[in-house]
């Protein structure tokens, strides 16, 4: 007799995580204080000069992040965009990036015409393998852009040996990692620019938005320069004799709206407390998952706080011999279990749009720009890891970023509808068998 709601019967899971992004009064009256004082400071409703509620925002994100310096942008995407012009990178040269994230994480390279060269990941924090970066590093290369996918940090120490010993810029892309923590300093201040987003479903949020981080007062003239209107400039490069000659309307707009800045400032105050939650949610289903056929919970590498913005559980065939992920993911699901197949999918340097050499810029540029210094080409066995991961064992579990108060209920309720489709995976395979 079946027992397994794919093959209907009753689902296990009645319970669902939080609505998220989340908004409370703080957030409404924060918003509503602002449009209020905007009729005398237009400040308010837009900040080209970066004063008002964005220069309180970005005071308050520097110091929390433990930075120097904070500059907001309208997205996390213009922030490593800007932060890759600031970084001195050019047209034809190479920055070695991941080839599993977010596909912005390479489209802000190309659009600087420059070529992304892609190393391999870890296998256990999905992040960049230090140990796969060095054998990539030409006379081309310029950057290093490091990762923090789905909230769990980077190996920092090694990424950074490395990109001293070549002269290199390391800029973080830390859009899924806001308040993570690698040996006891916030990740997207470990290298020389960080950039983070606080856009839809990011651990805090401002509707739409981000921020780049540096240390160096150097790299935060020319990002200003570079990405934010010249009303700025004059208040930020007009006094340095290198830069400022070149203050002009001939810029990108990429500066943040105020109002996001007023609700994420609300938010960045329960950024530690709402992560601190997170984690024992996920440990606690972590805990649960351990000894489950067919699934491994995320690896957390010591001395590394992971945030949770996506968790990513690992498919482990061999477990669960004769049933594929696509099956077991099904079966999962339709007990009420949000699991996915993945949130990468495919790695980058095998999408169609690399393949083809086909960006949005026309003319196989920038492979084919006058200054590219060689052919690169992307292959499958450039990546395994990242390719194995994707083609195989790619897991993501929705709805983590909401995991805040105690969600110990539905998370039982998942690790019971785990534990129903471990006890009946003979029903799966039948079903396998004919579909």
């Amino acid at each position: 007799m079946s027992k397994l709601a794919i093959n209907g019967r009753e689902k296990v899971v009645t319970l669902h995580p939080p609505s998220w992004p989340r908004i409370g009064e703080e957030e409404i009256a924060a918003v509503a204080e602002g449009l209020r004082r905007s009729a005398e400071d237009a400040n308010y409703l837009s900040a080209p000069g970066g004063k008002g509620p964005v220069e309180v925002f970005e005071k308050a994100f520097a110091e929390f992040m433990g930075a120097r310096f904070a500059m907001t942008t309208n997205g996390g995407g213009p922030a490593l965009h800007i932060a890759l012009m600031a970084a001195g990178v050019q047209a034809g040269d190479e920055v070695i990036a991941s080839p599993y994230s977010w596909g912005q994480t390479v489209s802000c390279v190309l659009h600087q015409n420059a070529i992304p060269v892609f190393a391999d990941i870890d296998a256990r924090t999905y992040n960049l393998d230090p140990a796969t970066i060095e054998a990539k590093i030409t006379d081309r290369t310029r950057a290093i852009m490091v990762v923090h996918i789905y909230g769990h940090p980077a190996d920092m120490d090694p990424i950074m040996a490395i990109a001293e010993e070549h002269g290199l810029m390391v800029i973080e892309d830390n859009a899924q990692a806001d308040g993570a923590v690698y040996e006891g300093k916030r990740t997207g201040t470990l290298g020389h620019l960080g950039c983070f987003s606080i856009g839809d479903g990011k651990n805090i949020m401002g509707g739409e938005g981000g921020v780049l981080l540096t240390d160096d007062d150097r790299l935060y003239r020319r990002a200003n320069l570079m990405g934010q209107h010249p009303a700025r400039h004059y208040d930020i490069v007009k006094d340095d004799p290198e830069l400022s000659p070149y203050i002009d309307s001939l810029i990108y707009t990429y500066r943040i709206h105020p109002v996001s800045c007023l609700i994420a400032g609300v938010q960045l105050r329960y950024l530690d407390e709402w992560n601190s939650q997170r984690r024992a949610n996920a440990d606690f289903l972590s805990k649960g998952l351990r000894g489950i056929p067919g699934i491994e919970p995320p690896y957390v590498a010591p001395d590394c706080d992971h945030v949770y913005h996506i968790y990513s559980p690992t498919f482990v065939p061999a477990a669960v011999e004769g049933i594929s992920r696509e099956t077991y993911v099904k079966a999962v699901q339709a007990e009420g279990v949000p699991l996915g197949l993945g949130y990468v999918r495919k790695p980058i340097h095998l999408r169609r749009m690399l393949q083809e050499r086909n960006y949005f810029y026309g003319k196989g540029c920038p492979w084919t720009c006058g200054h590219a210094g060689r052919r690169i080409e992307y292959r499958e066995g450039d990546c395994p890891v990242a390719e194995h991961r994707c083609a195989h064992t790619e897991l993501t579990l929705g709805g983590s970023t909401a995991w805040l108060g105690d969600q110990t209920p539905m998370i039982k309720q998942y690790l019971d509808a785990f534990e129903k489709v471990t006890e009946n995976l003979d029903e799966l395979r039948a079903l396998e068998k004919v579909q």
